[in-house]
């Protein structure tokens, strides 16, 4: 269990969110067995895997002098082994003009607020919708349930999904002490996902979905509240996410507030 954050400032807040992205972006990248390249200004991995997110940078803090030629050397070592990347762009790394010179030298952008909640604040009362069942994946064949949900309910391409079926059957379910799956099923039926992270000091929640078929019935926000809750339980204080657009309201109306802006931009 990762240091519980006590300290509400805004400074503090933002400080821990980027963290526990960053976190949970190198854990990410060590379950697919990764190799990664450590330095004091920079951090990445290359899985060779054929998708943006199977390979990436976690941080750079380059100078504002160097940036051209630092995102040049970097987007080589992924040209060179012919493989998509992605690249986290957090708050402590936007004000040295990184995302402007990461655009003009071809990478394709995707933004997403940065958004925090008081978990003291979070009602425990709520009914779920009628018919729904959470539960909190504890075996392969749930884990298997739970990534065909959730590529299903974030519109990933099948070959996504494939592909994270078959690191699923190499690897199996393995518990993680930060991490924590959740199904939701609908009349029995696998229909919803999110996933808890505890890290940086904060609960942050990630993967959020809902099968179209099941949306419009409170059921994401539920899958959102479950995990929280459960955070709260382990003594954890703050509740973090990056938010879709098809999200936001609902984030907003559970009490998350906007703190900063998160960018992922990704090499074809």
């Amino acid at each position: 269990m990762s240091k519980v954050l006590s300290d509400f400032s805004e400074p503090a807040l933002i400080s821990a969110m980027e963290a526990n992205a960053q976190e949970g972006f190198i854990l990410w990248g060590r379950a697919l067995k990764a190799d990664f390249h450590e330095e004091p200004e920079q951090q990445w991995f290359i899985s060779g895997l054929p998708f943006e997110l199977g390979n990436g940078v976690v941080r750079a803090q380059f100078a504002a002098t160097d940036l051209d030629a630092k995102i040049e050397e970097v987007t080589r070592h992924f040209t060179e082994r012919n493989v998509p990347a992605s690249w986290l762009v957090g708050p402590s790394t936007q004000s040295t003009g990184l995302k402007s010179r990461l655009e003009a030298a071809g990478w394709i952008d995707d933004e997403a607020p940065g958004m925090a909640i008081d978990l003291s604040t979070l009602r425990e009362d709520n009914p779920l919708p009628p018919g729904l069942v959470i539960k909190e994946v504890s075996d392969g064949e749930m884990l298997k349930q739970w990534i065909r949900t959730m590529t299903v309910g974030s519109d990933l391409p099948g070959s996504l999904q494939n592909l994270l079926l078959e690191l699923s059957n190499r690897y199996g379910f393995v518990r993680v002490p930060s991490v924590y799956y959740y199904l939701g099923l609908l009349n029995g039926e696998p229909v919803a996902t999110s996933l808890l992270f505890l890290a940086g000091g904060v609960a942050g929640i990630y993967n959020v979905a809902t099968l179209p078929e099941a949306r419009s019935q409170g059921i994401g926000t539920a899958l959102t509240v479950a995990p929280l809750l459960a955070a709260r339980a382990l003594g954890y204080r703050i509740g973090t996410l990056q938010s879709t657009k098809m999200g936001f309201n609902v984030y907003r109306r559970l009490g998350f507030q906007e703190y900063c802006t998160f960018s992922f931009y990704f090499w074809q």
